[in-house]
């Protein structure tokens, strides 16, 4: 079974645009237009040391303005399962402040969340042709579980410049990934 949306959000302000979730499969999200608000969102995935299961997922053509997060992918430490064959296409960001966002380390709550040897397993993971203007020095930010690191993940052709006169750049943490085309602003080693 495969689902289709077509979605055209406008957010005021608060939550996601978009909250793909555990057991989310075959998802093929078209035209959405978003903002401002937390941007497209795949997660939080493994919360409370939780199964995951995120897989065929889909997000092409969207225009992001003055989000918080762009497209991310959020895990907690400690889950297990799987979030993968993920693809971000032709996406436009206007002043977002996470343009593109792996955050494996994800922690919503008062106290410190610790740092645990699990985590859902995140692979073949492709942007292609995103392009626009990052509102944050953190372009993109690839942080990836110590334990279970991120694989297959392609970047090509993304484009992040900065909204204001500053620079853009991207911190990539335990993460294997190739490039093709124009990238910007590039991993540092």
């Amino acid at each position: 079974i495969i689902l289709i949306f077509f979605l055209t959000i406008y957010l005021i302000e608060g939550d996601d645009c978009i909250s793909i979730v555990s057991g989310s499969k075959n998802i093929r999200a078209t035209d959405i237009i978003c903002g401002p608000g937390h941007g497209i969102s795949i997660g939080s995935l493994g919360k409370d040391n939780s199964e995951a299961q995120v897989s065929n997922v889909e997000v092409n053509r969207a225009t992001l303005t003055g989000s918080t997060n762009g497209v991310r992918i959020k895990t907690w430490q400690g889950g297990s399962g799987y979030a993968k064959n993920i693809k971000f296409l032709n996406i436009v960001m206007h002043n977002v402040s996470n343009p593109i966002i792996i955050d494996q380390n994800y922690c919503d709550q008062e106290t410190e969340c610790q740092e645990q040897d699990s985590a859902v397993q995140l692979s073949n993971v492709v942007y292609e042709n995103i392009r626009g203007t990052s509102a944050s020095e953190v372009a993109i930010k690839l942080e990836c579980s110590k334990a279970v690191p991120c694989k297959g993940i392609h970047l090509q052709d993304v484009v992040l410049t900065p909204e204001g006169n500053d620079g853009t750049i991207a911190k990539c943490e335990n993460v294997r990934y190739s490039n093709s085309g124009r990238f910007f602003p590039k991993c540092q080693p």
